[in-house]
């Protein structure tokens, strides 16, 4: 134990040393440092306080593409007379209202644990074991940026020293266009999102991201309501089968009535070592002209454009027995037919406020199958596959769509409970089958098939006016995965100041 506690201490020493030179650099950068710009995935409470305001008909901006952006939310919030709000509302806009003008630049946190989480979700910050990590940020009328950087006990990856978070972004209007290394979660579900969710690493690249969801001024065009549009380009690693891939991707969120939001995402996997990256293939992978047959694809596949997944997401708000509701869901084509997705993985839930005076909370249940052509027969072992990208849809073997990856399907009872003085709960319980037909394929989490029921629970208390305390632990009835990627039943806790 002494050992455990000292390697730990060490590796926040190191973190403060460096992050004390990335200060500097940042600083040089930027002046009048005001707050880090958006809203990140992984916030539960804020996610929900969010949701809560939009259901109630408070603030009506899209909400299914994470990060949000600061400047939509403040406006937002700014539209809302506080006067007129009802006593749980007003608690909502208020946690928000916070956050927004949280004056904090510096952040530093310690991270250890017994092992990395299970079957990762929305609220999931713990990929690895053991890490320590500090950032600063810092944001002006013209510019914004954060520094981050994690030192991490037994990475998977073997990459010890990461810039996970670290972006800078310029503004240009009503756009941001940066580069970094952004989380990004897009789609409905608590659990899962089948296109882009934060199970694996960001990856390093460059994005351009709308500030502000207000609708068109055209008549037509002004029916789809609050919009938002963002879209980056990504560089992947080296050591996998196409070697520096590339990971390109775009969404469209609108809103054309308050209680409803639909999102259209597409990512697609292009160019790479021995591939081709000249205008003419992106062109074709933009336009959907990418599978062998099509006009100018070549039969043996020398310049077919890349591996592509798109697909349609939905959540949509309703009372029944007096009680508000939301029904969401999310399909998410392996394959291309008549330049529509075909092939579906899909995810379906439903999900319910609670709030008294005393607390607020959400419970959510969902399901998800990663079996393409799920509501069919199914084909297995396709699914975050490619013939060419033998990697698969991964990023250093982790999947970037569904934690569960291919051929599984898991249904999971979960929340958020906001008590008092700051204090959460999340908790989660899962069922899951990964890998139902046995077929050892590209799931690194069930080299054979695995039926396993999880559950996960995770505490948060304020110790101070700027630190917090998150203690977590998660069984699991059966391990997930081999080797050095093996998943048990394990304890997290962190520790973060912030100033």
């Amino acid at each position: 134990m002494e050992s455990y506690i000292l390697s730990h201490a060490t590796l926040a020493t190191q973190t403060l040393r460096r992050a004390s030179i990335f200060s500097l650099i940042i600083a040089a950068t930027l002046t009048a440092p005001i707050r880090a710009d958006g809203l990140n995935p992984g916030d539960e409470a804020a996610r929900h306080h969010l949701q809560f305001l939009s259901d109630t008909g408070a603030i009506n901006i899209p909400l299914t593409t994470w990060p949000i952006s600061n400047d939509d939310l403040a406006a937002a919030l700014a539209s809302i007379t506080p006067a007129n709000l009802d006593e749980q509302s007003y608690r909502s806009f208020n946690h928000l209202q916070s956050l927004v003008n949280n004056p904090a630049t510096i952040s530093l946190g310690l991270y250890p644990g017994t092992s990395r989480s299970g079957l990762n979700s929305f609220s999931t910050d713990s990929r690895e074991n053991g890490q320590a990590r500090a950032s600063i940020s810092q944001r002006n009328q013209h510019a914004n940026g954060s520094l981050s950087l994690s030192v991490v006990n037994s990475p998977l990856d073997g990459k010890h020293v990461r810039l996970d978070g670290s972006q800078f972004s310029a503004r240009l209007g009503n756009w941001n266009l940066g580069g970094g290394l952004v989380d990004r979660w897009w789609g409905p579900g608590w659990q899962s999102s089948l296109i882009l969710s934060l199970n694996a690493r960001p990856s390093p690249g460059i994005f351009l991201q709308r500030n502000r969801s207000t609708p068109f001024s055209v008549p037509v065009l002004k029916s789809l309501g609050p919009w938002q549009l963002t879209a980056f380009a990504n560089q992947l690693e080296s050591e996998r089968f196409v070697p520096r891939a590339k990971l390109v991707g775009a969404r469209f969120s609108f809103k054309p009535i308050p209680s409803l939001e639909i999102g259209l995402s597409r990512t697609a996997q292009w160019g790479g070592t021995g591939r081709p990256e000249n205008l003419d293939t992106l062109f074709d992978l933009l336009i959907g002209n990418d599978n062998r047959g099509d006009s100018g694809i070549a039969a043996d596949a020398s310049n077919e454009p890349g591996n592509q997944l798109g697909g349609i997401d939905w959540r949509y708000s309703f009372s029944a027995l007096e009680k508000p509701f939301a029904f969401y869901g999310q399909l998410i084509g392996e394959d291309e037919a008549g330049g529509l997705p075909t092939r579906e993985i899909g995810m379906v839930g439903i999900e319910t406020p609670f709030v008294t005076k005393y607390f607020h909370s959400r419970i959510f249940l969902e399901f998800s199958d990663t079996t393409m052509r799920f509501l069919d027969d199914g084909i297995a072992n396709s699914a975050y596959e490619h013939s060419i990208y033998q990697s698969g849809y991964r990023y250093y073997g982790t999947p970037i769509g569904a934690a569960s990856d291919n051929d599984s399907r898991t249904l999971t009872l979960g929340g958020y409970l906001g008590l008092d003085k700051g204090r959460s709960i999340n908790w989660r319980l899962t069922s899951a089958t990964i890998n139902w037909d046995g077929v050892p394929a590209g799931n690194l989490l069930g080299p054979s098939r695995i039926k396993t029921e999880t559950a996960h629970l995770e505490y948060q208390t304020p110790l101070t006016e700027n630190s917090r305390l998150r203690l977590s632990g998660h069984l699991l009835s059966e391990p997930l995965g081999s080797g050095p990627r093996i998943l048990e039943s394990g304890v997290q806790s962190s520790i973060e100041f912030r100033f």
